[in-house]
């Protein structure tokens, strides 16, 4: 198994246009994924990655998980995810 982390493809920085750190909300950290994860693995073969979230709200949204389990179906872990990561 393959472990993917944002330090091997990112990093990724949350800013707005001035380049100032914005809040993390899900709408931000799913277009992060639309616009700059997918195209990070388009031509990587994910039918063996996994995909690993804390229990931050971005992280848990229904449409968050929606979208990741496109690219991971059955394979994305987090609390109440396809595999459940307990909180701590």
């Amino acid at each position: 198994m393959r472990i993917l982390g944002f330090g091997v493809i990112g990093p990724y920085f949350f800013e707005n246009e001035a380049g100032n750190a914005v809040t993390l909300n899900g709408v931000r950290y799913r277009n992060m994924i639309t616009e700059f994860l997918w195209p990070q693995l388009d031509g990587t073969d994910t039918k063996d990655m996994w995909f690993q979230l804390d229990g931050a709200t971005c992280h848990t949204a229904r449409e968050t998980t929606e979208l990741l389990r496109e690219k991971f179906p059955g394979r994305v872990i987090l609390r109440n995810g396809d595999h459940n990561w307990p909180p701590r």
